[in-house]
């Protein structure tokens, strides 16, 4: 993704944000001085209402005149126009103007008449109504009475409370995981830390880990595809090459074999053909790994089998100064009587001897200046194992975690398909193949296969 895009979401995400809870802010603050005016202007009909009720009261308990002097006195003490009415509609004081208003008016209801005024009529007994009438007193709330002041500074730092826990539990947690997006389709090794969360964001940050993971994952298998229809096609190629040649170099090297006196003729021939072996093996596993197909399985004998590979891999190793340490061989031969292990197993001959062979191989080139391989069997209820220790420097972390992939090679001209193959190959038989680094050092190679049961 765009680094640029990245930033301009970003930016946007927390200009929304912010724009969108100022304009909370005001128009919040807007409504709460609003609400305190309605208060205000409750609170005073209230008191109103009150006042005029405890005067009726007055009135009617002391039972004083329903008289002009009276209303006159009350007046000044109330602050207030104060009317008696009688059963006759006759008013003391008169009221004016505003007579015709005062007949129409419901009693005990505070009714609001022109200029700002209010009025309320009370019935102090069958015959009288008391009628207070005032000015509505003027709202003095505003932006600066202390108590809108506190009453905006409180909601105010509420709000600014809940824009932190907003921006904490959302716009931070969006912002890290956008600012992760640039490296984070490049490598699995990325997890956003959001993936823990048990919320939205929590899933939405798996949700787009499990996609990278499976585009990564797709990625991988194009372009395996891809090389594996190269190398199909390569190798389909040169084994139609190589193999009419090689059939031909087979067929008169046995009949030669036949006819050399000579022993050290002989002994020529003889490596000549296990090269022409050799080379038939590497088309082989180049043939398996573009169309593998399904082992012939049989009754073996495992330490035959590996007995067969050590002694094809003789001249080789000892062209290299390596030399093997085995309970098959004897001061670094294989002996005329080739011993039976007792290791039964099910297993492709060709196919087993051609895992071992590459395992072999590659612990041979891991010691270019010589060295022993000793080569270690077992067994238990279910499974034998046959283990390969070389003398080189072991394997690097690296190896360890990607040596059996295809196409992973750390040596200089590798292909890295030696190893995958024979870890196919184990597989394709239901063992596996396991990479160690020993603790004297050297690389270690394990395989394990099932035992044939009895």
């Amino acid at each position: 993704m765009d680094t640029n895009t990245t930033t301009t979401t970003r930016r946007s995400l927390a200009t929304r944000f912010v724009v969108v809870f100022a304009a909370f802010v005001v128009v919040g603050s807007l409504l709460l001085l609003a609400w305190l005016r309605h208060q205000q202007r409750e609170e005073s009909v209230r008191v109103f209402l009150r006042l005029a009720h405890t005067d009726a009261d007055f009135v009617r308990r002391l039972n004083l005149p329903r008289s002009a002097k009276l209303a006159a006195d009350l007046q000044q003490l109330l602050r207030m126009d104060i009317f008696f009415r009688d059963a006759e509609g006759r008013f003391e004081p008169p009221p004016g103007d505003l007579r015709r208003l005062l007949k129409e008016t419901p009693r005990h209801e505070v009714r609001a008449l022109a200029e700002g005024q209010q009025v309320l009529i009370l019935r102090l007994d069958e015959r009288h109504d008391m009628i207070f009438l005032r000015t509505v007193p003027e709202v003095t709330l505003s932006l600066w009475h202390p108590a809108t002041r506190n009453a905006l500074l409180a909601f105010w730092l509420l709000s600014v409370a809940l824009a932190w826990v907003i921006a904490g539990q959302v716009v931070r947690p969006v912002a890290r995981l956008t600012r992760g997006l640039g490296v984070f389709f490049e490598s699995k090794a990325h997890v956003p830390a959001e993936t823990t969360r048990r919320d939205e964001i929590g899933e939405l940050a798996r949700a787009l880990t499990q996609a990278r993971d499976e585009l990564l994952d797709e990625r991988e298998r194009r372009e395996q595809s891809e090389r594996m229809a190269l190398l199909g096609r390569v190798a389909t190629g040169l084994a139609h090459e190589i193999k009419n040649p090689l059939a031909a170099i087979q067929l008169h090297t046995q009949l030669m074999d036949a006819a050399v006196p000579d022993a050290e003729a002989a002994h020529s021939l003889r490596h000549v053909q296990a090269e022409v072996r050799v080379i038939e093996g590497l088309v082989n596993q180049w043939l398996y790994l573009t169309r593998p197909v399904p082992p012939k399985m049989q009754t073996l004998d495992l330490a035959e089998v590996l007995a067969e590979t050590v002694e094809a891999l003789r001249a080789q190793a000892d062209h290299a100064g390596v030399t093997f340490s085995s309970p098959l061989t004897h001061a670094g031969r294989l002996p005329e009587n080739r011993l039976k292990s007792g290791l039964k197993c099910m297993g492709d001959r060709a196919r087993l001897q051609q895992a071992f062979r590459n395992v072999m191989l590659n612990a041979i080139q891991a010691m270019p200046r010589g060295g022993e391989l000793r080569i270690g069997m077992s067994r238990d209820d279910r499974h034998c194992r046959v283990s390969f220790h070389d003398g080189g420097h072991g394997f690097s972390q690296a190896a360890l975690d990607h040596g059996a992939d295809l196409f992973f090679s750390e040596k200089e001209g590798g292909m890295g398909v030696g190893l995958n193959v024979a870890a196919e190959i184990i597989s394709a038989h239901g063992g596996k193949m396991m990479l160690k680094n020993h603790p004297q050092g050297g690389a270690v190679v394990e395989i394990e296969v099932g035992m044939m049961s009895d």
